[in-house]
């Protein structure tokens, strides 16, 4: 990380220069200035990029300082054509272009790339509060200029420039946030403050921003379908059921968790001299979730069911399980915090050599961390259902399978332990870049000519720690009693609804139950001196508990060194009366690549004595793995625009671009998943990846109608190379066949589709009808690549594509700004390889929001929004529909409070 060192040397030095100036007068002379503000202006903002520049673009812009339309950057992104997200915990978080994932999307932070917390390249939006963001601009096409790495687009995240706000300005708000699932209501709160000096030469701005929330979540979970099964419901060596599917498992889960999000920006601006400008930027931002999972799980065993009913997909909709007790009722307390933290420190200069030659020296730094090393819990205690034959069912247009005739969830009388686990990654991510940009404008057909360089390091390091396989399934096999002390009814409400489920349930202290397994009480319950031998030993190496420590097998990093260099010409002139604009340039990138993690083999299996659903394993020592790999490409680009007239435009834009691999199949890492009976996997990364490469062609009409109003048509057609899949082949280890998952580049396919926008201010109409607006755009994608369900051996998709569509409703009228949205999403195939080795897909989902505000004076105002408003709920889904995977409900939310601007 030898530039990234460099590159952070050179930045927290120079940070001294525009520090050191806070001490300029910042007397402010008397300025008279009008700002617009609100949904139209916010809306003309946007429509004044998407004039000016050649490819295609379209962007969100703040309607005031310190003040974004909605509650998540993400979720204000979704309101563009062609731009979807992912939710967790009914937040924004991922966010999916022409149906491209998050990790096919560039996103920059006032044009610099910014690390992320995550395994891969794939940026959280959600680390990022709204009220520090002034603009979001989606480039869809592209051009040497742009930093590479953006197939599906590249997103520019945009802050406020001290010198836009000439004087003193200052906005804040203070509002409280509701959360239906908690019934819970916590505080929000953001602060802007920009001052420049009395020339307008020196400015600075800081804002800050608190958010929290408790939210609870309800779900239900079956952790994907065994496939192929032959069910022998008499055990006579003949199968009476062939090829079926049946749940892995039954849980219902409620999710609780508080959330706290903080963040903060700093900027200086310094004409020094009319030829010489800095621009000093800080962000920090941290989001820390503590949450607490309580479930109530069944897990399946095909060779206990002793009948069956499958429809005709081969999915059993009915089974009855044997009254010997292998089925047991398991209760599970599991937390997986997030504790997540990002920061990038930025200087750009800006030097004007001539009056036509201007130079740019950008240098940055930046660094996300999760802190989440071992913090992860998982144990679980159960009970046999002796004399009873739990029967499943499957409830065919109902929201959930159900269990029934199995014993009382809430009677701990003959309580076991089983399985324990605590796990969890540190993730860190630093990036350092240095760029240069000449641009020297002529006269004629030829209007500038750019060119630059870029320099850039990527460390990702991911450390994996985990309970030692040695204790965590001492356990396991539900042999040793647990004290009922240890445990407490759980009260889930009306859980999903009131979809008859059981809505209670035996909860339980960890802490308490912890203290209980490393007794000698505990332990001592097992009846092989030789093992309880050894776990004592294990124990006391451990710390006596079951703390996670390092494991090397999961742990690893990916370092990559990148130089890219660029030329660039800008043209316009005229033809038969119509004006036109053209870009045509060519970039070269170079990428050097040093993957390190540790190699470790399965050493020995054995099975769980009278517990046919799990086994313990070991591994053999670590080695030590390097891998290098390295490639460099060329990416020629080229963009056209003819006003026909003042307000039609035609554009053509195409280019070649380029993904880099994301960064979790890049590390030499392995991974075991053990889980009798026919789940047996193994994975790992392949460092000898190369990038996505795509030919993009993109075509588009426009129809300018006024400032805030326009029609458009968008058609794009992308050819892809080198796309990685996850390959699977079975192998043997130990006599036990696994299902070995490794990426490798495999397939190229044809992504194209349409995008429909249209925007109208109805200013025409008579007062106060003339308030009213509406914004509403539809995207149709495909691929030559079709996901058929009925394909076991369909190893390669296109993930991610749906057609999507969005409608806002506005009314703004003097004091009054009322706004109502609605944002769907079509059916999509979010894996290919997913949950037991099955596909996952997502079922179509759509969400109504609304807020409205009210200008007080020309201070204050009052506002209100409510985020899913009418309560929907998420679908996930396997092969086939009635393969349930995931049912969610995240509530809906509201917040209410007031906002000043002075």
């Amino acid at each position: 990380m030898s530039h990234g060192r460099w590159i952070r040397r050179v930045l927290f030095g120079a940070s001294a220069l525009p520090l050191g100036l806070v001490g300029v007068a910042m007397a402010q002379a008397p300025v008279e200035e009008v700002v617009v503000t609100g949904t139209r202006a916010s809306l003309s903002r946007a429509l004044d990029l998407k004039k000016e520049v050649l490819g295609v673009v379209d962007s969100i812009a703040a309607e005031d300082i310190g003040k974004f339309p909605d509650q998540n950057v993400a979720e204000s992104l979704q309101r563009i054509a062609g731009v979807s997200i992912d939710r967790t915990a009914g937040e924004g978080r991922f966010v999916t272009v022409r149906g491209f994932g998050p990790e096919f999307n560039n996103v920059l932070f006032n044009g610099r790339l910014l690390a992320t917390e995550n395994d891969g390249r794939e940026f959280s939006f959600d680390i990022l509060a709204p009220e520090l963001i002034s603009s979001a601009e989606v480039y869809k096409s592209s051009s040497a200029a742009f930093q590479e790495g953006g197939i599906g687009s590249t997103i520019q995240l945009r802050t406020a420039r001290p010198l836009d706000f000439q004087g003193f300005h200052a906005a804040g708000s203070a509002a409280a946030k509701y959360d239906g699932g908690s019934e819970e209501t916590t505080p929000t709160m953001s602060g802007l403050i920009s001052m420049t000096n009395e020339s307008n030469t020196f400015g600075a701005l800081a804002s800050v921003v608190y958010d929290e929330r408790k939210a609870r979540l309800e779900r239900f979970h079956t952790d994907g379908w065994l496939t192929g099964q032959d069910l022998d419901f008499n055990r006579d060596g003949a199968a009476d059921l062939t090829d079926v599917a049946i749940t892995r498992s039954y849980n219902q889960i409620v999710d609780e968790s508080t959330r706290e999000r903080m963040g903060a920006t700093l900027s200086f601006d310094w004409l020094a001299t009319d030829a010489l400008k800095f621009e000093l930027d800080a962000l920090y931002t941290t989001y820390e979730i503590d949450n607490r999972n309580h479930v109530l799980a069944y897990f399946s065993d095909p060779a206990d069911i002793i009948s069956a009913e499958a429809n005709g997909n081969g999915t059993v909709t009915r089974y009855v399980r044997g009254d010997t007790g292998s089925l047991a009722t398991d209760w599970v307390v599991s937390e997986r915090p997030r504790d997540a933290s990002t920061y990038q420190l930025a200087l750009n200069t800006e030097y004007t050599l001539t009056e036509r030659t201007t130079v740019a020296f950008d240098v940055s730094y930046s660094k996300a961390e999760d802190d989440n090393g071992g913090k992860e819990r998982f144990y679980v205690l159960g009970t046999r259902n002796t004399g009873v034959n739990p029967t499943f069912d499957l409830r065919p247009g109902s929201a959930t399978p159900l269990y029934t005739n199995v014993l009382s969830p809430t009677d701990p009388s003959n309580l076991r332990a089983h399985y324990l686990d605590q796990s969890g990654n540190d993730v860190e991510d630093e990036i350092g870049q240095f760029q240069v940009d000449v641009v020297h404008e002529f006269d004629g057909v030829i209007r500038t000519f750019k060119f630059g360089a870029l320099a850039s390091t990527r460390e990702k390091t991911t450390t994996d720690y985990r309970t030692p396989g040695s204790l965590n399934c001492y356990y396991c096999g539900y042999y040793a009693p647990v004290p009922a002390s240890v445990t407490s009814s759980y009260d889930a409400g009306s859980f999903l609804g009131g979809s008859g489920l059981p809505s209670q349930w035996l909860d339980f202290d960890v802490d308490a139950l912890v203290a209980y397994y490393t007794s000698p009480a505990a332990y001592g319950l097992n009846g092989d001196p030789a093992a309880r031998a050894a776990f004592a030993a294990n124990l006391a190496a451990n710390g006596g508990d079951f703390r996670a420590v390092l494991n090397p097998q999961g742990s690893g990093s990916v370092e990559e060194e990148s130089q890219a260099a660029y030329v660039q010409l800008e043209l316009g002139g005229d033809v038969a009366d119509m004006a036109w604009t053209g870009q045509v340039g060519l970039r070269w990138v170079k990428t050097d690549l040093t993957a390190k993690g540790t190699g470790q083999e399965i050493a020995s299996i054995t099975p769980i004595p009278g517990d046919a659903t799990a086994v313990s394993f070991t591994l053999t020592d670590p080695m030590p793995i390097t891998e290098k790999n390295d490639y460099d490409y060329f990416l020629p680009s080229l963009a056209l625009r003819l006003n026909v007239t003042d307000q039609w435009a035609l554009r053509i834009a195409g280019s070649r671009t380029l993904t880099r691999p994301t960064l979790t199949n890049l590390q030499p890492t392995e991974g075991y998943n053990l889980r009798p009976p026919d789940s047996f996997f193994s994975s790992g990364g392949n460092p000898a990846l190369q990038p996505y490469l795509a030919k993009n062609l993109d075509l588009g009409i426009d129809y300018f109608l006024n400032d805030a109003s326009y029609f458009s048509v968008a058609g794009f057609y992308k050819w892809i190379d080198n796309f990685v899949s996850l390959a699977t082949r079975p192998t043997t280890i130990l006599g036990y066949e696994f299902l070995d998952t490794r990426p490798v580049n495999a397939n190229d396919a044809k992504v194209y589709g349409v995008e429909l926008s249209a925007q109208y201010t109805f200013d025409r109409l008579p007062a106060p009808y003339d308030g009213f607006g509406v914004s509403a755009n539809y995207t149709d994608v495909d691929s030559s690549v079709t996901f058929d369900p009925t394909l076991s051996t369909q190893v390669f998709n296109v993930e991610g594509l749906s057609n999507s569509a969005n409608l806002v409703l506005f009314y703004e009228k003097g004091p009054i700004q009322v706004r109502a949205a609605y944002n769907w999403r079509d059916d999509f195939l979010r894996r290919t390889f997913s949950f037991e080795g099955q596909p996952e897909n997502i079922e179509a989902y759509g969400q109504y929001d609304v807020s409205a505000s009210f200008q007080v004076n020309e201070a204050w105002s009052v506002f209100a929004e409510c985020v899913n408003l009418t309560d929907e709920r998420t679908r996930s889904y396997s092969a086939f529909k009635e393969r349930l995977l995931q049912l969610e409900d995240s509530g809906r939310r509201i917040t209410a409070g007031v906002r000043a601007r002075f």
